[in-house]
């Protein structure tokens, strides 16, 4: 039983200015994907979520910070904290059964409000293991064994050649997968599709991802000309609503289609499947480690695979990896090479073994949590207290 003192949220932020300085962003960080042409992607994001207990003990969740941090926040320290704090909970899905309820009452079945959910259903995961003694693999299950990962994305350059060094500089790293963002028009995808498959050995492991990027008529021309290519998945080639042409292409690709990052609840899943989805792509900081569980227990059912999306920060990232150690169908995650100190400076290994696998931390809890001033991860001072301080006199006095 856990005895919830209080529930706070933050915005975590990373401006990639930091790094290379105002107006000299490369392009392929502004815009890495073929929906943010117009949207630029000027650093990092996420929403902190810090539960903790009666005895001061913390455990850190995460919400996904895309397009901003600041509804996740809000719905965590305005609906959900006031709610919860000074309860006895008896495990994290009971904690916040109700809460799905209410918000998917209310209309609000994806986006900020089912992150808000992800990111106190992980924090309580991690409190919960910590209480245990154990790591959270091992509470959910499992042990923290290394993960097979696949490395993404390869930088689509103006030139396909360039891209196909790119790539193959990942195969020497270890690499036994590669994910490519394409969308960028049939013609030109495909014109880099080859020149990477030429350039990289046959048992290396090609996926593509489109992030939505296409219609229906070009959709179906890119999946007419991937035949020859070997390709491991196609990844969200439309729309996640677009249903009647994810079935249709499902029906006559020539490799597995995968999608599933933009959706948030078993329904959503349970309906990809059935429109003939091959590889489930959830996100840890929107569907949480309860929802990892119950995703594991649907591909049992349904004989098909999740293969974890990998973008965050340190906690979605060691969350992720600590799932995909413990439950049996989540069998790949995504080593994200986009600029991240939030992720990368906090004390998170991420480097690829000669199996082509990385290792959960160790510890206990997912071993994610944030370390303040850590390489150039630099967290305001109000992060900084959350991190540090015992729970509060107030809620403690509430609990007695």
């Amino acid at each position: 039983m856990l005895r919830i003192a209080s529930i706070a949220a933050f915005e975590m932020r990373f401006p990639f200015s930091r790094i290379y300085g105002e107006g000299n962003i490369p392009a392929d960080l502004l815009s890495p994907a073929s929906h943010f042409q117009r949207i630029k992607r000027t650093g990092q994001t996420a929403t902190l979520v810090v539960v903790t207990d009666k005895d001061g003990v913390k455990g850190f969740g995460e919400c996904f910070g895309l397009p901003s941090p600041g509804p996740s926040r809000q719905l965590v320290n305005e609906v959900i904290a006031p709610a919860l704090s000074g309860a006895q909970v008896a495990s994290p899905e009971e904690a916040l059964a109700e809460f799905h309820h209410y918000f998917k009452a209310l209309g609000n079945s994806r986006g900020p409000a089912m992150e808000a959910l992800a990111g106190v259903d992980i924090a309580l995961w991690d409190l919960l293991a910590k209480r245990a003694g154990k790591s959270l693999a091992q509470l959910l299950g499992g042990d923290a064994r290394p993960v097979p990962v696949y490395a993404s994305p390869v930088p689509f350059t103006a030139n396909p050649d360039d891209s196909a060094r790119r790539a193959l500089a990942f195969v020497e790293q270890g690499y036994k997968g590669l994910k490519l963002k394409i969308g960028r028009g049939v013609e030109t995808d495909i014109a880099h599709i080859r020149a990477i498959r030429s350039a990289i050995p046959a048992e290396t492991a090609l996926m593509l991802d489109a992030n939505c990027g296409y219609e229906r008529g070009a959709a179906l021309q890119l999946i007419d000309s991937l035949g020859e290519f070997n390709i491991a998945w196609l990844e969200e080639p439309v729309e996640p609503e677009d249903f009647e042409s994810l079935r249709m292409l499902c029906e006559r690709a020539p490799c597995p289609i995968g999608g599933g990052e933009n959706d948030f609840i078993e329904s959503a899943f349970e309906r990809l499947v059935d429109l003939g989805i091959a590889y489930l792509q959830p996100n840890v900081t929107r569907v949480g480690v309860t929802g990892m569980r119950r995703l594991s227990a649907l591909a049992e059912r349904h004989g098909v695979e999740v293969a974890l999306h990998g973008v965050g920060t340190s906690i979605g990232v060691a969350t992720a990896l600590h799932c995909c150690a413990a439950l049996p169908k989540l069998s790949l995650f995504e080593r994200n090479h986009l600029v991240n100190p939030m992720r990368d400076d906090v004390g998170v290994p991420l480097s690829v073994d000669e199996q082509g696998c990385i290792s959960p931390p160790r510890g206990q809890g997912h071993g994610g949590a944030p370390r303040p001033g850590a390489g150039r991860a630099i967290f305001d001072q109000e992060i900084q207290r959350a991190l540090a301080e015992p729970a509060d006199a107030e809620a403690d006095e509430a609990l007695s």
